[in-house]
C-alpha cells in the first residue's frame, strides 16, 4: 500500500494497531514513528477512512473489522481513539482478546463503565493504561514532586483552569452527548487536583449547558481528605489564564501557561523580609511605620513590581509531547506490567468518580 508518511524506522519490539482515523491517531502517528514502533493495522467503522489512513500513514492493514483486528497475532498492543462512546467497549474487546490497551482520555464515559474495563483489565492480566499524557511531562512531574516533597511548605488549594472559545463546527464530537467539556478538558484538571492534593470527599459543581444539555462550561470545587481544596474551571467558550497555581504554606508552585503542555514551573517562597519585620533591634511600633513609609514610596513599590520574584525552571518534553507517555507504556509492556503507577487502573477510576459527582451535584 502506498504512503505519503516517511517510513518508520522500527526498534521496538511491539506492534501496535490503531483503532480510530481521528486528529489523535493522526497525531500519534508522528509519536509511533519517533518511538520506533511500527504500526501494522488500523480500524475504523468507515472502511474508507481507515483505507486513506493506512495509505497516509504506510500501514499495511486497513479493516473495518474490530474483531478480524484484534485476532490479527501480528498484533501486540492497540491504542484506542476512537469516539469516546467506543473506548470502553473497544478496550475490553482488545484486553480481551490479549491485547494491551493504551487508551486515548477519556477511559469511558462514566464510572460505571470504565469499573467494566478495569474488571477486563483485571481478569485477563493484560496491560490498561488510559493517555492522560500531560502527566508524564517533566514539568508536570516536576510540579507534582516539588507538591509532595512539601518544598513551599503544606498544600493548601489549587487554583487550575483550562478553557478557550472553540466553534462546534470545527469539533462536533466535543458537543455530542457524549462529548463536553468535563471529559475533554476537565479530565486533565482532576487527575492534577487528585495527583497533589490525594483522594476527593466532596464535588460542588456548577455547568453550562448548551440547548442539548452538553456542558461547555465547568466550574468544580473539590474537598479532598486532607483538607485541602481544588477550585478547576474548565471551558469550550471562554479564553482562560490556562494555569496551574498551588497555594502553600510557605509560598506558591505554579505551571506556567499554556497548561496543558506546559514547560515552565515556577517556584516563589515568602520571603524572610515578609515573614520578619525589618531590623528587629527597632521597636515594634517604629518597625511598623518605617515599612508603611516606605510602602509609600513609588519607586520602591515599581521597582519590587519589576524584580522578578519567582525562580522559574524550563523543562522541555522535547520534539513530541505526546513521547513520555508512549515510552512509559513501552516500558510498561517490556517488564509484563498490567498496570501503570502514574496512570494505574484506580486513577481512572477515581477521575470517573469525580466527574459523576460533578454532574449529579450540578442536577441538585
Amino acid at each position: 500500500m502506498g504512503s505519503n508518511s516517511t517510513a518508520i524506522d522500527v526498534v521496538s519490539e511491539f506492534r501496535f494497531a490503531v483503532i480510530g482515523t481521528g486528529g489523535m491517531a493522526a497525531s500519534m502517528m508522528s509519536t509511533f514513528a519517533q518511538a520506533g514502533v511500527g504500526v501494522t493495522a488500523v480500524a475504523s467503522r468507515d472502511h474508507e477512512r481507515a483505507h486513506r489512513f493506512a495509505s497516509t500513514f504506510g500501514i499495511p492493514i486497513a479493516s473495518k473489522s474490530l474483531g478480524a483486528l484484534l485476532q490479527n497475532n501480528e498484533v501486540d498492543a492497540v491504542y484506542v481513539a476512537n469516539s469516546n462512546e467506543e473506548h470502553a467497549r473497544t478496550a475490553i474487546a482488545a484486553l480481551e482478546a490479549g491485547k494491551a490497551v493504551l487508551c486515548e482520555k477519556p477511559l469511558a464515559v462514566s464510572a460505571a463503565e470504565a469499573e467494566r474495563v478495569a474488571e477486563a483489565s483485571r481478569r485477563t492480566g493484560n496491560l490498561c493504561m488510559e493517555a492522560i499524557w500531560t502527566l508524564f511531562l517533566p514539568a508536570y512531574r516536576r510540579f507534582i514532586g516539588l507538591a509532595r516533597t512539601k518544598t513551599c511548605g503544606v498544600p493548601d488549594h489549587l487554583f487550575a483552569d483550562f478553557g478557550y472559545p472553540i466553534r462546534q463546527s470545527a469539533s462536533p464530537s466535543l458537543f455530542s452527548p457524549t462529548g463536553g467539556v468535563l471529559l475533554d478538558r476537565g479530565i486533565y484538571l482532576v487527575a492534577l487536583a487528585l495527583k497533589v492534593l490525594g483522594p476527593v470527599e466532596r464535588v460542588d459543581a456548577r455547568l453550562s449547558l448548551t440547548a442539548h444539555g452538553v456542558d461547555n462550561h465547568a466550574s468544580l470545587q473539590l474537598s479532598h481528605s486532607g483538607g485541602s481544596q481544588s477550585q478547576l474551571s474548565a471551558s469550550l467558550t471562554s479564553l482562560m489564564s490556562n494555569t496551574a497555581t498551588l497555594a502553600c504554606s510557605d509560598g506558591i508552585v505554579r505551571l506556567e501557561a499554556p497548561l496543558i503542555g506546559a514547560e515552565t514551573v515556577s517556584v516563589q517562597l515568602m520571603s524572610a523580609e515578609r515573614i520578619t519585620p525589618p531590623d528587629p533591634a527597632l521597636p515594634l511600633r517604629l518597625r511598623r511605620r518605617l515599612v508603611r513609609r516606605l510602602h509609600q514610596i513609588y519607586p520602591l513599590r515599581r521597582l519590587k513590581r519589576i524584580i522578578p520574584e519567582a525562580r522559574r525552571e524550563h523543562l522541555s518534553y522535547g520534539k513530541d509531547q505526546y513521547l513520555p507517555q508512549l515510552k512509559h507504556f513501552l516500558d510498561l509492556m517490556k517488564m509484563g506490567a498490567n498496570e501503570s503507577g502514574v496512570v494505574p487502573m484506580e486513577f481512572s477510576l477515581a477521575i470517573q468518580r469525580v466527574i459523576d459527582q460533578a454532574r449529579a451535584d450540578h442536577k441538585r
